[in-house]
């Protein structure tokens, strides 16, 4: 007796598609090709996959962070006819330091620009290890009296930190490797780091700004009227 064996037809498969749904153990006989001929093809299997993804899961949306609008300049600041003009003072027992003159310089550049950049008389702060310490940079207030404050906030342990102040100053050790940015310190629209050169005869100067609160025009103003203070140093001292 004869008997009729049913035989499953074989799928007509690419051998791309095959390989796309073993790596995705799906089943061939679940998909629909629309090759020529009913031939499952690769988006055949990808176009499955896709419409097998759930469709009702909830739509995730990152959260929208305003990026601060960061604005930078730096400027090489020549120091000679500072380095001279302090050596001469020490000399009759009037000692300063650069920490003095960028208060004093800071102070007076703000009153010169109080117009374009808003500044006029504001805070400034002075990073020392681990913490600030915020003066009140009057634009005529005397070297002498600074540099008292200065040390006297050495010598104590308070942290300004929360205190409100327009510009931070952080003075880096002297070397040849200097910043190209730091972040800005949080309360403070400016931020200015000097480093002094391994000669000493120089040194460069790095401007962070919050370009949302600093006009950029009128923050590269500043860093030039600072750069102009420090290198034509006597008036800065009376």
């Amino acid at each position: 007796m004869n008997m009729a064996v049913a035989q499953t037809p074989r799928l007509a498969v690419s051998p791309y598609a095959r390989r796309l749904a073993r790596e995705r153990a799906l089943p061939l006989e679940t998909l629909r090709g629309s090759g020529p001929g009913g031939r499952i093809l690769a988006a055949d299997v990808l176009g499955f996959v896709a419409a097998a993804a759930p469709a009702n899961l909830p739509d995730v949306v990152a959260p929208s962070v305003a990026a601060p609008r960061i604005a930078a300049f730096a400027a090489s600041v020549a120091l000679t006819a500072l380095r001279d003009l302090l050596a001469a003072l020490e000399s009759t027992g009037r000692a300063f330091d650069l920490d003095d003159v960028l208060l004093r310089a800071a102070g007076r550049v703000c009153g010169e620009i109080a117009d374009a950049a808003k500044t006029g008389d504001a805070p400034v702060a002075l990073e020392l290890a681990g913490r600030q310490a915020v003066f009140a940079t009057v634009p005529e207030a005397p070297l002498t009296s600074l540099r008292t404050t200065r040390l006297a906030a050495l010598a104590d342990s308070r942290d300004d930190a929360e205190m409100p102040a327009l510009l931070s100053i952080r003075l880096l050790p002297a070397g040849d490797i200097r910043p190209v940015m730091l972040p800005l310190l949080p309360g403070r629209a400016m931020r200015l780091a000097v480093s002094v050169s391994s000669t000493g005869d120089h040194a460069e100067c790095l401007l962070v700004t919050d370009a949302a609160g600093v006009d950029e025009i009128a923050a590269a103003a500043w860093l030039a009227a600072l750069k102009s203070a420090i290198e034509h140093p006597l008036r800065l001292f009376v």
